[in-house]
């Protein structure tokens, strides 16, 4: 993590402005803010992080294009975050995982028990 001045020194021409108003708003929160640095193919992207939180509020892409994230809804920290439409239940990331028995540790046992067979070779 670097600093917001560190930030603007290391970063492009055309990201600069973009840095500041990132951390701008982080600081609107009322929270210290730090940058992340990340290399890409087309230059840095630089997310702004609120230390308190540890949450990215804004990203910076390598073209200087500001983002800021959106907030999260607050909820109870007892109540299941799964899905909010009933529909979904099938992409439910909570709901048990049956693995099929074509998969690859079926294919890997059945290798292992013909290997284990006596050939007629054996003889």
């Amino acid at each position: 993590m670097i600093t917001v001045e560190h930030a603007i020194e290391v970063a492009h021409r055309r990201q600069r402005r973009a840095l500041r108003e990132a951390a701008g708003f982080a600081e609107v929160l009322g929270e210290p803010v730090r940058f992340v640095r990340h290399a890409v193919a087309g230059g840095t992207v630089f997310e702004a992080v609120a230390l308190d939180s540890a949450r990215t509020c804004a990203i910076v892409d390598e073209r200087g294009t500001l983002r800021l994230a959106p907030p999260t809804p607050p909820r109870e920290p007892w109540e299941y975050a799964g899905p909010l439409d009933p529909d979904a239940a099938a992409t439910d990331p909570m709901r048990p995982v049956v693995a099929p028995r074509f998969g690859g540790r079926a294919a890997a046992e059945r290798a292992l028990v013909t290997a284990a067979r006596p050939s007629p070779r054996d003889d």
